[in-house]
């Protein structure tokens, strides 16, 4: 661990320690050659890498650092420099003078309704800059929003910042539990809807003075983000609460977008808007707007486990097919899997409705069909197999915006399969191995939809030699989908038994 006067690349000498986090920690340093302090950002590597993964890791930090140094708004903490010491990234941004948000709240309390909308605001204003440059946060939480003495927002830490439509990975769960998005809990591609709903979590605990899914231990708080719903905010207000709620369903396409936040929190500022000012008693009279809680949202939370389904049947609701996803390590007999990978491959269930079948050769993997399913459900306005069809379609426009080459990792174009489910697509990937151009892995993915349910297969070949230069053609050139079409194909007939 560097010391006081520990000198990083010849020039960002440290100082002192300024606080420490999941993300990594950072110093308040001096820069020696403009003679100004500065903040360096020591990104946390995750343990247990290898030194190919630590290099990759390393290789992704710098460049989706550098991505966020192009940002500018009022409201980001500017990144100036990023540093390769080894395989260790740091990360040079602005020191500023602000105080978290965090630490506002536990020495003051619940903060006054009209402030919070303003702080959202800023953090918004920051997001959508930030996702207009195709790049999400990642870590939106009370303690990366800094509040100068005014009360002026500002959001820092894009430490773990990544590209739009990035698939989920070894390095992808950084972040706080509590403050992430439920398909970034289950590692599912995510996009700007799982910072906004960040941003609610974050905008819940600023009003009401606690998260809004506090549990003791963190395993407990993952689960309270993908199994319940919060307690309605009460001292939010029924406009500002309802909208909290509203950003933190479960269905990112049920979230409100970033034009609705706004308008919003847009009417919600105004007087009594400082954290120390006390709220007047009179409230101005403002219309009634979409996103008040509804009562079946009531009956949900009073319902309990399987309450979803239960409500869905009193509003008469089509609820789907499916009323829980089937165990995907039953969809495919060992047989069928071992035709598959072309060898005798060990299956297990890697997490909660996801099973791999995997071949080594040695101590390395080789190949590997892994196959991901989930059941979606009715919210309040559409049927189960309706809000499928939307997951579907933003799905399908996320992965499509990814085509293309970046850095060492490109995505082929998308293209729908027939016979596979209601619905299928399919989209190659190749990454170059670090310091390549020869080999890499490549990637055949295949999402499908049946009524409710939603499903992925993932085939995977490890060292596949590239044939020619690298280029943007090169994941569907070394790609193999007709062994994930020919996995999806059984696993749906399996289904439709």
């Amino acid at each position: 661990m560097p010391g006081d006067l520990y000198l990083l690349a010849g020039r960002y000498r440290l100082i002192e320690r300024l606080g420490q986090g999941g993300a990594g920690t950072v110093w308040r340093a001096i820069d020696d050659m403009l003679d100004r302090q500065v903040a360096v950002k020591q990104v946390r590597v995750p343990e247990g890498l290898g030194p190919r993964e630590r290099a990759e890791f390393a290789d992704r930090a710098m460049h989706e650092a550098r991505s966020a140094g192009r940002l500018r708004d009022p409201a980001i903490v500017l990144v100036h420099d990023v540093v390769l010491e080894g395989d260790q990234p740091w990360i040079i941004m602005d020191l500023t003078t602000g105080r978290s948000l965090d630490k506002v709240i536990k020495e003051r309390g619940p903060l006054p309704p009209g402030f919070v909308a303003a702080v959202g605001l800023r953090v918004l204003s920051a997001l959508e800059v930030a996702h207009a440059h195709g790049i999400l946060h990642q870590d939106v939480k009370p303690a990366n929003i800094l509040l100068d003495a005014d009360g002026t927002a500002m959001l820092t830490d894009f430490g773990i910042a990544a590209p739009m439509g990035g698939r989920g990975d070894m390095f992808g769960s950084a972040g706080s539990p509590g403050y992430m998005a439920p398909e970034r809990l289950n590692e599912q591609p995510s996009g700007p809807s799982a910072d906004l709903w960040s941003l609610g979590a974050s905008l819940y605990t600023a009003v009401e003075g606690r998260a809004p899914f506090e549990r003791a231990l963190p395993a407990a708080v993952a689960a309270a983000v993908l199994l319940h719903e919060p307690p309605f905010p009460a001292r939010a207000g029924r406009e500002l609460g309802g909208l909290l709620m509203a950003m933190l369903a479960k269905d990112p396409a049920a979230r409100p977008t970033a034009a609705q936040v706004r308008q919003v929190l847009t009417a919600l500022t105004g007087a009594g808007t400082a954290p120390g000012h006390r709220q007047q008693r009179h409230r101005q009279k403002r219309p009634r707007r979409w996103w008040p809680v509804p009562a079946a949202l009531a009956a949900v939370v009073a319902l309990g486990a399987g309450g979803w389904y239960a409500a869905a049947a009193l509003t008469r609701q089509e609820t789907g097919r499916y009323t829980t996803a089937p165990d995907p390590c039953t969809l495919l007999t060992d047989a069928q899997a071992a035709r598959l990978v072309k060898g005798t491959p060990k299956r297990s269930l890697t997490r909660p409705g996801e099973c791999q079948w995997l071949i080594r050769e040695g101590t390395v993997p080789a190949r590997s069909l892994v196959v991901r399913i989930w059941a979606e459900r009715p919210n309040r306005d559409l049927g189960g197999p309706e809000v499928a069809q939307r997951r579907f379609a933003s799905e399908k426009s996320t992965r499509a915006a990814a085509e293309g080459l970046s850095q060492r990792q490109a995505y082929g174009a998308v293209t729908a399969i027939t016979g596979v489910g209601e619905a299928a697509i399919t989209q190659n990937g190749f990454k170059f191995y670090l310091n390549s151009t020869t080999s890499g892995s490549a990637d055949s993915i295949l999402l499908f939809r049946t009524s409710n349910l939603l499903g992925e297969v993932r085939w995977r070949r490890e060292d596949v030699p590239v044939d020619g230069s690298p280029g943007k053609d090169a994941a569907d050139a070394m790609a193999d989908p007709e062994t994930a079409i020919a996995a999806a194909r059984l696993i749906t007939a399996a289904l439709a038994k």
